[in-house]
């Protein structure tokens, strides 16, 4: 395997595996949490007000506020997403405890604030949320002693049972979240391992049709770049399709290589030549989608939870479709065409047409944008051109980097965030 494939595997495989195993926690705790708390923030807010305690109905309603906007804002990147929820936690913690005193609850949000830290952030962020409990605590209980806050009357309550409670509480957090931390990395480090053979092993089927199309590692990372640029432009936009999240983005990333695997099928002879091709040379070529579709879904039989190999699959088979319905193989229309096959359509064609082939020189950018938006409603999905023409400028960047003959493909990394 050659160089430029070995980092193709590695830039797939870059980041933290455990990426998207942390989004799914969050979203399932903080959204399982936002309509929890419905009932019991309309409780408490009204039993604040009847308690003529006014700052804590104003807390609650910031705290609720702040809740739903981490899980709902699509801007937010998952780093300030996974910080704002866990300091969340702790903010909901230490105010039951000034608000209140030593209740149980208070002490409850602060006990989970550094493991979920360490599940959502990491090791180091979950170390430094045991220090911000820890001095928090220590100043909570000085405050206390030296009558700098008063506490609800709490009969026989005093200072050193509290010293003795944040004692046992520290130490007792600090196990669990290091236990957690412990499993995290192992966990992280398997998830790597199958993650890097998983998609090594997508790579090589892709790689299949290369070899046989005489094309480059370079394309490969273009038509992974290209995919994720437009699905991120098009993720951001008020009216994204349900289905576009950022686990689609992730695949599509990868599983946008597998598009010309079906031309393992195809003669050498039409596959290779040099010149036009006769009608019935195209119709042999048209076979390839039927064939790739034909092929990964063949292995989804021995894989059905590989998310990859079905966005494979669909987009092999349809990436070729038409948004008017004048595609192949099966004459899709509009959204029958799934996502991830309009995305592929858009930016293989792109590709195509900027890149050198053995009977055409490359097209200039502004041509392939011309095109592009003369398929707009006929070829492609409008509103993917729409966010085509919001990033072309990347496009070019990245196919221009890629044509250099003094710089390497490999080097491009300037996927929007």
């Amino acid at each position: 395997m050659s160089l430029a494939d070995n980092v193709l595997i590695e830039k797939t495989a870059k980041g933290d595996s455990l990426t998207f195993w942390r989004r799914v926690i969050f979203y399932r705790i903080f959204t399982l949490l936002a309509i929890a708390c419905v009932p019991v923030y309309f409780t408490s807010v009204y039993l604040c007000i009847q308690a003529d305690l006014l700052s804590m109905a104003v807390f609650d309603t910031i705290v609720y506020a702040i809740l739903l906007f981490i899980i709902y804002d699509k801007n937010l990147s998952d780093r300030t997403r996974f910080s704002i929820g866990s300091l969340l936690a702790f903010s909901i913690g230490f105010g039951f405890l000034v608000a209140i005193g030593p209740s149980g609850a208070g002490f409850f949000w602060l006990f989970i604030f550094p493991p979920l830290t360490c599940i959502l952030l990491g090791k180091k962020a979950s170390n430094l949320a045991q220090v911000i409990n820890a001095v928090s605590l220590v100043i909570l209980g000085f405050a206390y002693h030296f009558d700098l806050h008063i506490w609800p009357s709490i009969d026989g309550y005093n200072w050193v049972i509290w010293a003795v409670v944040v004692v046992n509480f520290i130490v007792t957090n600090a196990i669990v979240t290091i236990s957690t931390a412990y499993l995290l990395g192992k966990l992280s480090s398997s998830l790597e391992s199958t993650s890097t053979s998983r998609r090594a092993t997508v790579i090589g089927l892709a790689k299949l049709a290369e070899y046989r199309d005489n094309e480059t590692g370079a394309h490969l990372l273009r038509m992974q770049q290209y995919a994720s640029m437009l699905a991120k432009q098009r993720y951001v936009d008020h009216d994204a399709p349900e289905e576009l999240t950022k686990a689609f983005i992730t695949e599509i990333a990868l599983s946008s290589v597998l598009h010309d695997i079906g031309k393992v099928g195809i003669a050498d002879a039409i596959l290779l030549k040099p010149g036009k091709l006769t009608a019935d040379e195209f119709e042999h070529i048209k076979a390839h989608p039927v064939i790739g579709a034909q092929v990964l879904e063949s292995i989804t039989q021995f894989a059905p939870e590989c998310g990859y190999i079905k966005m494979g699959r669909d987009i092999a088979g349809g990436h070729h479709e038409k948004w008017d319905g004048s595609g192949y193989p099966k004459g899709l229309s509009g959204i029958e065409i799934p996502l991830s096959a309009r995305i592929v359509a858009l930016v293989d064609v792109y590709d195509a047409l900027t890149s050198p082939r053995c009977y055409k020189k490359p097209f200039t950018h502004q041509q392939a944008v011309s095109l592009i938006l003369e398929g707009k409603g006929k070829h492609f999905d409008p509103k993917l051109v729409e966010s085509f023409m919001a990033i072309h400028t990347l496009f070019e960047k990245l196919s221009l980097q890629s044509l250099d003959e003094d710089t390497s493909p490999l080097s491009v990394t300037f996927l929007p965030s």
